[in-house]
């Protein structure tokens, strides 16, 4: 049986076998892998819990629907489930009715499809390129060896857009972007085993239960990286969730400043040893007229705590007042969405419980413990402190916001949600008032990590893979600024400034980390991003060793500090021309993938060279190791 248009049809037998996608416009077809529907009544992410869904039945309706029955198993008892498929003109939509068996607390929605002529049990890793939103964006080719990794929303190593792309790399190419419509409880599945390779979305329990129909949609789409991510930025357009830099200036015109501007992580910790404004006015003859600096203090519960024997910083309103006269900008760190127990009790009222009634420990170093806060209060306290410790600030900074901070909330007492538990629907609501909240009017809003869900909501996102290409698995793509270039800046963490060496991590497939000023500005030209530097102060970090921390202080006139502010200098002034513009286009010009190109809106090209030597390119010229060159239109 098989239901569809011009443009693409869905069909499979009368027992919900061989499910196909048949892209007419590129002559593609995609096969569901039927070992890769799947569900598990455990959490979510514990990848043994997960057992099959087999598929028993299909029927075709009235109205051009076919639904596919599946049985599972738990605990001796069979269920059924239905997956619901409809075409439209240019996609196919599944539905998971809401009525799914309670027992399901998480589900791979629809599946892993994979390119024909492949039998439907698995891909050959030669035949697919995944385009997975992890941090910037990753391709990944089937190489390297086996595993199983279950991403979830944000965090260092989650998604940054509730989507991921398949190119086909058989006979009849074509490309395949899959988007979770009902993304606030949803997760990744990608993974590699025996030579076959996985993608697919997982939908997760809401307060319990599938308790609201859940979507995805199957859009086909070109052959390319850029034709993919395009097709996702239509998308987030036509949901209404888009917002451009030129309609955020109308509303906002201090995002102006944004543009040509160097990002200064200036440390955790409280340096008595520094002039603060002093340095400031040192970086500013360097050739910097512009920065947006933070944190100049802890916007927080309580700032009764040590960090290496040094206390968060906070410079005082003169402070400030000098640096802002010097035409840059000032940030806190605005860390609400966890509190430290003091031991008083007063801040618990704060904390989110879960479903057993116990607080969640999100953050410890040292002796200090910070716990998960529900997000229903959120506003109302940096409304207050827009009056107080934000008051001279002119941009704001939230740790871990966008990042770790979505969940649900079961404490019966919280005023948000009296009497009954918060969802993570609802709680994300919070957290995109509370982004609103701190805009207070036009300041730009910053948070770490780069999450999609709220980029209507502020401005800059964080957390950035090195690129690094040849024998890498994953290799770093530009994704996000595909998608909203002309709209958000993704910038780096603050612990991997160009010249902070202190922190990294090897994550099996890729790396990121600070401290490799060449390799990173380049990166940040071919993106179209402002640079990010860490020009001065002190610091406080976990080393990524077991419970290892360390404390370290960084000078302006340290020698790899001045040579990456030199770098950045370049950057900054290639962003000041092109980082309101929309990204059109991103290539890999060699099969290495160190030399790439990037095209923006009226024809501006970037080149990146990250490769370890030199290399010529016709009518560009010659293109030292890590490094970049813009091209203007004539």
């Amino acid at each position: 049986m098989i239901v569809g248009n011009s443009n693409l049809a869905v069909g499979c037998d009368e027992n919900g076998r061989g499910v196909t996608l048949y892209d007419y416009r590129y002559g593609q077809e995609w096969v569901l892998a039927e070992d890769s529907v799947m569900f598990s009544a455990g959490q979510w992410s514990d990848c043994a819990s997960y057992a099959p869904l087999i598929p028993i039945s299909a029927q075709k309706s009235a109205d051009g629907e076919i639904a596919v029955t599946y049985q599972g198993k738990l605990e001796g008892a069979l269920f059924k489930i239905r997956m619901v498929y409809c075409v439209h003109e240019d996609y196919a939509e599944v539905t998971l009715p809401a009525d799914t068996a309670e027992a399901i607390h998480s589900i791979t929605f629809p599946g892993s499809f994979v390119p024909a002529p492949d039998s439907g049990k698995g891909t050959n890793s030669k035949n697919v390129q995944y385009l997975l939103p992890i941090m910037q964006g990753m391709r990944w080719d089937g190489g390297g060896d086996d595993f199983d990794w279950l991403l979830p929303e944000a965090g260092h190593r989650g998604f940054s857009m509730a989507m991921f792309g398949m190119l086909s790399q058989t006979e009849h190419a074509g490309g395949l972007l899959i988007t979770a419509e009902t993304a606030d409880d949803t997760a990744w599945r990608i993974g590699k085993k025996d030579g076959k390779t996985w993608a697919v979305n997982i939908q997760t329990a809401s307060l319990g239960h599938m308790r609201y129909d859940r979507r995805v949609r199957l859009y086909p789409a070109g052959p390319s990286i850029t034709a993919v991510a395009k097709r996702y930025r239509r998308r987030v357009m036509e949901r209404g969730r888009f917002v451009s830099w030129e309609e955020k200036l109308r509303a906002r015109p201090e995002l102006e400043r944004l543009f040509g501007t160097v990002f200064g992580f200036i440390g955790y910790c409280q340096d008595d040893e520094l002039d603060y404004p002093a340095q400031c006015e040192a970086l500013k003859d360097l050739g910097f007229p512009r920065a947006h600096l933070f944190p100049l203090r802890f916007n927080t519960y309580s700032t009764d705590f040590q960090m290496g024997g040094f206390p968060p910083i906070r410079q005082d309103e003169e402070s400030v007042r000098r640096i802002k006269a010097l035409g840059y900008d000032a940030a806190p760190w605005s860390w609400i969405g966890e509190g430290l127990d003091d031991g008083s009790g007063a801040l618990r009222h704060y904390y989110r419980e879960g479903s057993d009634g116990l607080n969640r420990l999100n953050w410890e170093i040292d002796k200090n413990k910070w716990y998960q806060c529900c997000m229903s209060f959120m506003p109302d306290y940096q409304k207050e402190a827009l009056t107080g410790v934000c008051a001279d600030m002119t941009w704001d900074h939230f740790d871990v916001m966008t990042c770790a901070c979505n969940g649900e909330c079961y404490a019966p007492d919280h005023p948000g949600h009296l009497g009954r538990p918060l969802s993570k629907t609802e709680d994300r609501e919070w957290i995109r008032r509370l982004l609103v909240t701190a805009q207070a009017g036009s300041r730009p809003v910053s948070s770490e990590n780069f999450n999609d869900a709220y980029s209507m909501e502020y401005d800059i996102g964080s957390v950035l893979a090195w690129p690094q290409y040849g024998p890498w698995d994953f290799w770093p793509i530009p994704l996000t600024m595909l998608v909203y270039h002309d709209s958000m800046i993704h910038t780096w963490w603050e612990a991997h400034a160009y010249n902070d060496e202190h922190f990294g991590a090897h994550l099996g497939k890729y790396q990121y980390g600070g401290g490799r000023p060449r390799l990173m500005s380049a990166m940040d030209a071919l993106y179209g991003n402002p640079p990010f530097v860490f020009p001065f102060g002190a610091q406080y970090a976990w080393t990524g060793k077991e419970r290892e921390t360390v404390l370290y202080k960084i000078r302006l006139d340290d020698p790899l500090t001045m040579y990456a502010l030199g770098l950045a200098r370049e950057v900054s002034w290639l962003h000041e021309r092109i980082g309101k513009l929309e990204m059109i286009d991103f290539s890999f010009l060699t099969p290495d993938g160190f030399i790439q190109k990037t095209t923006f809106a009226g024809g501006v090209s970037v080149y990146a060279n990250f490769g370890p030597q030199l290399k010529y390119l016709p009518g560009i010229g010659t293109l030292e190791k890590e490094s970049w060159k813009a091209v203007w239109p004539q």
